[in-house]
């Protein structure tokens, strides 16, 4: 299993603040002999959907670029994972508000997240609450 990231409670209390249900965390997805573990299973009653949520910080790092390149490699790992098993659960990767304004708002960023469908949920962690979907 691998660590939580620093921000991990944090996209936790702002999902719940935003009306969903956390169902699960930690969530293991086998493939074959292999186990990957997404962070975050949540719900909302009222729509009946269930997503998934990969906690990333994008704050205080060396290389930008280079913990941008790890982070979309793990979600395209789980995208692809989800996709071999069927699993229909939209998959976001939670990104702290600086980290949305930061690189994730450069051309790269968006050329990247455009291209591969990759769904960014911005969160601010220091009043936990969410302020942007991108579907």
């Amino acid at each position: 299993m691998s660590a939580k990231d620093r921000l991990h409670d944090t996209v936790v209390r702002a999902l719940a603040k935003d009306g969903w249900t956390i169902v699960d965390e930690q969530v293991t997805v086998t493939v074959g002999e292999r186990n990957l573990w997404i962070d975050i299973q949540a719900q909302k009653e009222v729509e009946t959907s269930t997503i998934l949520v990969e906690v990333k910080g994008f704050e205080n790092m060396r290389s930008p670029i280079d913990y941008f390149a790890d982070a979309v490699g793990k979600y395209l790992l789980y995208k692809t994972a989800l996709e071999f098993l069927n699993n229909r659960s939209p998959l976001y990767m939670a990104v702290s508000e600086e980290g949305y304004n930061g690189i994730l708002s450069e051309v790269i960023g968006q050329q990247v997240t455009q291209k591969l469908g990759i769904k960014l949920l911005a969160f601010v962690p220091e009043i936990e609450e969410i302020v942007q979907w991108t579907v």
